[in-house]
């Protein structure tokens, strides 16, 4: 069977094809109470699973191997990634031992061969109960999406209005220990990273703090400036020198990567030997505009045109009498190491939140005013694949764009809050599909 396509063997998993309880190679007895949601091989094939081990409900990962020597073979052993994982799946148990992961804890097995309700080589024939990605099996309110559609987006917005509170709450706690230029240069760098690559990213903000940044291109300015600034954070993320890959995602010409590495080699001996460690980037499945080198060419030039005055930039954007377009003149026109999608992602996850904040803090009506007009005016993005998912989740086949910024913020606060830990009975739309379910029944009753 080692030549059955790994993702048959998803598809059982994500469908609960097979009889249950299970058992482990060491005896241990499994009921699946959610199989978790597939992430396209992206670290664990499942993430937030849920099972009864024993009698003991475990929350974590699923690993999907053909071959249990799979989990050493492919390095999961080594890899911080996969330490939430609390099963292997295999059709092959081809050890005597249980697997480890790099924190030391042991991962139980079972084979699914002998539990599955059809061999793995039907599966493609298996119904799709629950197609592979889908958060859950059957969707929470499409009778509500289809027939009242404004309900749904006033739970979205008002959702995101949660997250953005939240947000400034913990940038508030921020700038009470860090300057502001420190909180919102860290908050550019985090978004920088995206969902992958946030911790790296967090470890040059801290490693190499805006201040000492801005003290070491003292006397530098215009196109010296920025490639001055683009040593010193490449070299900080352990870019440098270059090899000819990642040179190639920069499309530098020669010159300017002799430029890039000198900087490195003679302005940042303070943080020689500090580098982030290139095995701590995630470059699997990274397309080239998403790569680090680049979003780290990004930060460069926020950093290289305004440094320490990162904060009164951003106000001046917020008060000038357009500012929206003022925002996104900063962030992507000025910068053509970042697009205007990206750059919508940062005024929604960083500037805008980090804007209230510093308001509140500063105490400048004038400017929270200004972010909070923007917050509620400012059109939905290109999305991503949480706020997808957990829009199929709610409406099925009645599918509604969000429409704003606040709804596809809300939508990330409605998973991380109710669909990831599954808190479905604490979650507004299932109280507003419940609610809609008894008018209807009370409105046929009367008919």
């Amino acid at each position: 069977m080692s030549d059955v396509a790994e993702i048959l063997l998803a598809r059982a998993w994500n469908s609960l094809q097979f009889h249950q309880p299970l058992t482990t190679a060491c005896a241990r007895e499994i009921r699946v109470i959610y199989p978790g949601v597939w992430t396209h091989g992206l670290g664990p094939d499942f993430r937030d699973a849920m099972l009864d081990i024993d009698g003991r409900l475990v929350s974590g990962d699923i690993e999907v191997e053909i071959r249990a020597s799979g989990w050493s073979d492919h390095r999961h052993d080594q890899n911080p990634g996969f330490d939430r994982v609390i099963l292997q799946v295999v059709i092959q148990d081809d050890l005597e031992h249980q697997v480890q992961r790099s924190d030391g804890g042991k991962v139980p097995r079972v084979d699914l061969t002998t539990w599955l309700h059809r061999p793995i080589d039907l599966t493609q024939s298996f119904p799709e109960v629950r197609p592979l990605g889908t958060i859950g099996f059957e969707p929470c309110a499409p009778a509500v999406a289809a027939e009242q559609p404004a309900l749904i987006r006033d739970i979205w917005q008002r959702a995101g209005d949660q997250r953005l509170q939240e947000k400034v709450t913990s940038i508030s706690g921020e700038m009470a220990v860090q300057t502001p230029a420190q909180v919102l240069y860290s908050g550019l760098l985090d978004a920088l990273g995206f969902s992958r690559n946030r911790q790296p990213m967090a470890e040059i903000a801290s490693r190499m703090p805006i201040d000492q940044l801005e003290i070491a291109l003292s006397g530098f300015s215009g196109a010296d400036r920025f490639w001055s600034a683009a040593g010193l954070m490449l070299g900080m993320g352990g870019f440098l020198p270059f090899s000819p890959a990642d040179a190639s995602i920069g499309r530098f010409e020669p010159t300017q990567i002799g430029q890039i590495e000198r900087a490195w080699q003679e302005l940042g001996t303070a943080w020689h030997g500090l580098e982030v460690s290139p095995g701590f980037w995630t470059l699997t499945r990274i397309r080239p505009a998403g790569h680090p080198v680049r979003r780290l060419l990004a930060g460069a030039v926020i950093v290289s045109a305004h440094g320490g005055e990162i904060v009164q930039r951003l106000v001046q954007c917020l008060t000038d009498q357009a500012p929206r377009r003022a925002l996104l003149r900063w962030i992507a026109d000025e910068n053509p190491w970042l697009g205007r999608t990206h750059a919508h992602e940062l005024i929604v996850n960083v500037l805008l939140p980090f804007a209230i904040a510093y308001g509140q803090e500063a105490r400048q009506s004038a400017l929270l005013d200004q972010a909070a007009e923007i917050w509620e005016t400012l059109p939905a993005g290109s999305g991503n694949t949480v706020t997808r998912k957990t829009r199929d989740q709610i409406c099925g086949e009645h599918s509604l764009s969000p429409g704003s910024a606040r709804a596809e913020q809300g939508l990330i606060h409605l998973n991380r809050n109710g669909c990831t830990p599954m808190r479905c009975y604490e979650c507004p739309i299932a109280h507003l599909a419940v609610d809609f379910d008894v008018e209807s029944d009370s409105q046929t009753q009367r008919l």
